[in-house]
C-alpha cells in the first residue's frame, strides 16, 4: 500500500469534502431558493390578508366611535324621538362631513328607512338585511358588509337609546375600486373583490386589469416550482382566496394576487450567482467556521431564542450568556434592558388603561369588567354610587389643584373601607363594599368623607349624596348599573335625600323628566300654542282697585298633557334652558303689557325671574330694548325673585337688582317668610315689596299664630319702607285684617283665580267699581 504524505491526504479529504459539500450546497441552493421563493410568496399574501382585516376593523373601530358619538348625542336623540326628518338629516349630513362616511342613514326599529344622508335607501320603504336590523336592536349595535344599490359598504349599526331603543343608526363607508387601489399601495398586491348574492356575482371589484382578473382568479392554490417558472413561464399569479363576510345568501370573497415574475425577475441571475460563489464561500467557511462557530455562532443562537421568548411576552427569565465577544456581551445586556423596560411599560400602560390616574380607582371601563364578573358569579352584592355635590364650585372657588386634591382623598377614605372603587365622572364614584353595608354604617362612612378637607391651602367642606343599588335584584349587568345609578343619584340630588335606595319608579320619573325636557324644548323652538301666561290680579287695599297682576306660565302639551309649572320649571333649570323659558315668558308679557295699554287700561305686569335670571347680565338689557321698541314705561312691568334664591349669592343678586331699580322697574320678594336669612340682608336688598307667603294667609282669620306673623311682616316692611303683598287670600275677613293693618296689595281666590289673558281683561272691565270689601 502506497504511503502518501500527510498533508497531501489531508488536502485530498479537504477538497473531496470541499468539492461534495459545493455539490451538496448548490443542491440546496436551488431546492432552498424555490421553498424561500414560494414561503415568502405565501408570506406576503398572508400578510397582506392581515392587512386587509386590519384595515377594516379600523374602519370598524372608527365607523363604532363615530356611531356611538352620534348616538350619544342629546340633541339627535331629541330629533329622533320627535321624528324631526330635517334636523336629523342635518345631523346625518354633518356628522357623515367630519368623518367623510358615505353612506348615514336612520332605520326604524322595525326595520324601514326613516331617512338616509346621501338619499340612497327610500324612505319608508324596507331596509334590505332585516336581519341585521334586528341583531343591532338585540345587541345595541352591530357590523357587517353589505350590498346597496350595487354598492359594498362597511357598515356600523348603533341603537339610539332614550334610554330604551327607539330607532337604529347606520353610517358606512364604501369598499370601492379607489380603495382597493389604497391597498394595494399598502400591500404591493391586486386586490379583487367578488360580491355574491344567490349564488350569482353581483359586484366584482379589482385593481387588476378587466383580462387579466379571470386569469388571476383561476391561478387561486397554484404551487410554484422553479421549473415552471423558468422554462415555461406559464403562472402569471399566484392568488390566495378567503370569505370576509356572510348574511344568508349574499357572501363577499376577497382574492390577493402576487406577480410572481416581478418576484422571481432576478432568480436566474441569482442562482448562476449562487454557483460561482458557492465554491469560494464554502471553502472560507471551512477555514473561518470551526473558529467563529464557537465563539459566534452559539451565543447568537442562544439570544436569538431569548429575543424570541421574549417576543411571546416572557419578561421574568434572567438572561445569561457566555462569550468572550464585546459584541455579544454588549447585545446580552441591551437585551436585557430592553425586556425590563418593556416589562414596565407594559405593566404602566395596563394600569392606566384600567384606573383612573388621578385617584387610582378602577376607571369606568375596567370597573364594568369587574362588575360583569360579579353579575357571573350570581351572587348578591351592594354598590354605592357617590355624588360630590357642587363639585364644579369647587373647582371654580378653590382651583383645579384643590379640586383634584378633595377627589384624591375621598378615593383613599373611600379605599380604607376595603372592596372595589371607581371613578365614573367628575365628582361621582362608584364603591362596591366587600360585605353589605347597613344604614348605620352608611351614616358614618358619610360623615367619614364630609370630614374637611385640608389643601395646604384652604380647608374644604364637602357634602356627598350616596345612591344605592342591591344587585342583581336592582340590575342585572354592568350597562344596566350604570344607568340606575346615575338616574338614583339624580333623584338624591332632585329630593336632596343623601342616603337613597333606588326604585323603580325613580326610572319613571327620570323618563318624564326627558320627556318634558324633549317637548318643552320643542314648544320653545317651534313656537308653539302649547304655552300660555295666565294672570291673576293684585287688589290695591287703598284705593280698591286691581293695579297690578302676576305673569303665571301655563303648558298644556299634546303628548303630556297639563305639566305643573313647579315640574317643568325645576327640569328647565337642571337641563340649563330655563332663560329660554323666561325669554318666552317676557315677550309674551311686553306683548300682553301692549295690549293693556292700547285698551287704556293702567296695569303693571309681575314676571318671576329665577336665580339664574337675576345672575345673567344679558337679561335687563335685552328687557329694555323689547320695552324701548313697544314704548313701554319701566312701570308696565315688574319683577319678582324667590327669597331662597337671592340668600345663594346675596352679593351678586344685590348688584344686579340694583341695575333693574335703577332703570325704574319695582322689585318684590317672593314667598317672603319661608327662607332662614332673610333678616340679616333685607336692609341691603334694593327691592321695593315683600309678598308674604300664602301657607301663612290661607287660614289668616282664624290662626292667631298666622296673624301675628302677618302683622310682624308688615310691619317690618313698613320699618325698611317696603310695600306688602299678601297672597292666598281666599275670604273677606281675611281681606278685611290685612286692609286694618296697613297691608298695600292682595292676591289670592277671593278676588280671582289665575284667567288666561282675555278673561282677565272681560273680568278687569266687568269689576273696575267693585268693592271687594263690602262684597
Amino acid at each position: 500500500m502506497a504511503t502518501r504524505k500527510l498533508n497531501q491526504s489531508i488536502f485530498r479529504l479537504v477538497v473531496g469534502l470541499v468539492m461534495l459539500t459545493a455539490l451538496m450546497i448548490l443542491i440546496n441552493v436551488w431546492n432552498s431558493t424555490s421553498k424561500h421563493a414560494q414561503n415568502q410568496l405565501n408570506g406576503n399574501l398572508k400578510v397582506a390578508q392581515n392587512v386587509f382585516e386590519q384595515v377594516l376593523e379600523n374602519r370598524e373601530n372608527v365607523l363604532y366611535n363615530s356611531a356611538n358619538v352620534l348616538t350619544a348625542d342629546f340633541g339627535f336623540k331629541q330629533a329622533v324621538a320627535t321624528g324631526d326628518v330635517p334636523t336629523i338629516d342635518s345631523a346625518l349630513y354633518n356628522h357623515g362631513g367630519r368623518i367623510s362616511a358615505d353612506l348615514m342613514a336612520l332605520v326604524s326599529l322595525d326595520g324601514s328607512n326613516i331617512t338616509s344622508v346621501p338619499q340612497i335607501l327610500e324612505a319608508g320603504a324596507d331596509f334590505p338585511y332585516p336581519r341585521i336590523v334586528h341583531n343591532a336592536v338585540i345587541d345595541g349595535g352591530a357590523s357587517s358588509l353589505l350590498l346597496i344599490e350595487r354598492r359594498l359598504y362597511q357598515v356600523m349599526m348603533l341603537t339610539i337609546d332614550a334610554p330604551a331603543p327607539i330607532a337604529v343608526a347606520v353610517i358606512g363607508f364604501e369598499i370601492d375600486q379607489e380603495w382597493g387601489q389604497q391597498l394595494k399601495n399598502v400591500t404591493q398586491l391586486e386586490t379583487t373583490i367578488e360580491v355574491k348574492a344567490d349564488g350569482k356575482k353581483n359586484l366584482t371589484i379589482s385593481t387588476l386589469p378587466d383580462e387579466m382578473v379571470s386569469l388571476a382568479l383561476s391561478e387561486q392554490g397554484q404551487t410554484l416550482s422553479w421549473l415552471s417558472l423558468s422554462l415555461f413561464n406559464d403562472v402569471p399569479y399566484v392568488s390566495r382566496q378567503f370569505l370576509l363576510a356572510e348574511e344568508g345568501n349574499f357572501n363577499v370573497v376577497i382574492t390577493l394576487s402576487n406577480d410572481v415574475h416581478r418576484l422571481f425577475s432576478d432568480f436566474s441571475a441569482l442562482q448562476m450567482n449562487i454557483s460561482l460563489i458557492a465554491v469560494l464561500a464554502i471553502i472560507l467557511a471551512l477555514c473561518f467556521a470551526a473558529l467563529f462557530s464557537r465563539k459566534v455562532a452559539k451565543p447568537l443562537v442562544a439570544l436569538a431564542d431569548i429575543a424570541q421568548r421574549i417576543s411571546t411576552g416572557d419578561y421574568n427569565k434572567a438572561i445569561n450568556t457566555q462569550s468572550s465577544s464585546t459584541e455579544v456581551s454588549n447585545l446580552a445586556i441591551a437585551l436585557e434592558s430592553m425586556q425590563s423596560n418593556i416589562r414596565q411599560r407594559e405593566e404602566k400602560i395596563s394600569y392606566q388603561a384600567q384606573h383612573d390616574i388621578l385617584t387610582g380607582l378602577n376607571n369606568r371601563y375596567n370597573m364594568e369588567s369587574l362588575l360583569n364578573v360579579k353579575f357571573e358569579e350570581n351572587k348578591p352584592f351592594q354598590v354605592l354610587g357617590i355624588n360630590v355635590f357642587g363639585f364644579r364650585s369647587i373647582n371654580d372657588v378653590f382651583g383645579y389643584h384643590n379640586g383634584d386634591t378633595c377627589l384624591q382623598v375621598l378615593a383613599k377614605r373611600l379605599l380604607a373601607h376595603g372592596g372595589l372603587g371607581a371613578r365614573l365622572a367628575g365628582g361621582e364614584l362608584l364603591w362596591v363594599p366587600d360585605e353589605h353595608v347597613t344604614h348605620e354604617q352608611l351614616l358614618e362612612f358619610r360623615n367619614e368623607l364630609e370630614q374637611p378637607i385640608e389643601t395646604g391651602d384652604a380647608s374644604i367642606i364637602t357634602k356627598v349624596s350616596i345612591g344605592m343599588l342591591n344587585c342583581p335584584t336592582d340590575a342585572g349587568n354592568a350597562e344596566e348599573l350604570f344607568r340606575r345609578m346615575n338616574i338614583v343619584l339624580d333623584e338624591t340630588q332632585l329630593s336632596e335625600q343623601l342616603l337613597l335606595n333606588y326604585k323603580p319608579e325613580f326610572e319613571q320619573r327620570y323618563l318624564r323628566r326627558l320627556s318634558i325636557i324633549a317637548e318643552l324644548k320643542t314648544a320653545l323652538d317651534d313656537q308653539q300654542d302649547e304655552l300660555s301666561l295666565f294672570y291673576q290680579p293684585k287688589l290695591d287695599l287703598i284705593s280698591g282697585k286691581v293695579t297690578k297682576v302676576e305673569a303665571l306660565i301655563r303648558w298644556n302639551n299634546a303628548i303630556l298633557g297639563f305639566v305643573s309649572p313647579d315640574d317643568f320649571i325645576s327640569v328647565a333649570e337642571q337641563a340649563g334652558f330655563i332663560g329660554k323659558i323666561t325669554d318666552w315668558v317676557i315677550n309674551q308679557a311686553i306683548k300682553d303689557a301692549v295690549t293693556l295699554r292700547d285698551a287704556g287700561m293702567d296695569v303693571s305686569i309681575a314676571i318671576n325671574l329665577s336665580a339664574k335670571d337675576v345672575m345673567d347680565n344679558a337679561l335687563l338689557p335685552h328687557i329694555t330694548s323689547l320695552m324701548s321698541a313697544s314704548e313701554l314705561d319701566s312701570k308696565a312691568l315688574s319683577f319678582e325673585m324667590t327669597e331662597s334664591d337671592l340668600v345663594r349669592e346675596p352679593e351678586k343678586a344685590i348688584q344686579q337688582l340694583r341695575a333693574f331699580r335703577e332703570r325704574g322697574f319695582e322689585l318684590a320678594i317672593d314667598d317672603f317668610g319661608t327662607g332662614y336669612s332673610s333678616m340679616s340682608y333685607l336692609k341691603s336688598l334694593p327691592v321695593t315689596t315683600l309678598k308674604v307667603d300664602k301657607s301663612f294667609v290661607l287660614k289668616l282669620d282664624s290662626q292667631q299664630g298666622d296673624q301675628k306673623i302677618v302683622r310682624t311682616v308688615i310691619d317690618l316692611a313698613h320699618s325698611f319702607g317696603l310695600n306688602v303683598v299678601a297672597e292666598g287670600i281666599e275670604s273677606q275677613a281675611t281681606l278685611q285684617l290685612l286692609q286694618n293693618w296697613g297691608c298695600e296689595l292682595a292676591q289670592g281666590y277671593y278676588m280671582c283665580k289665575p284667567l288666561p289673558f282675555a278673561d282677565f281683561i272681560q273680568w278687569h272691565n266687568k269689576h273696575q267699581s267693585t268693592n271687594w270689601l263690602e262684597k
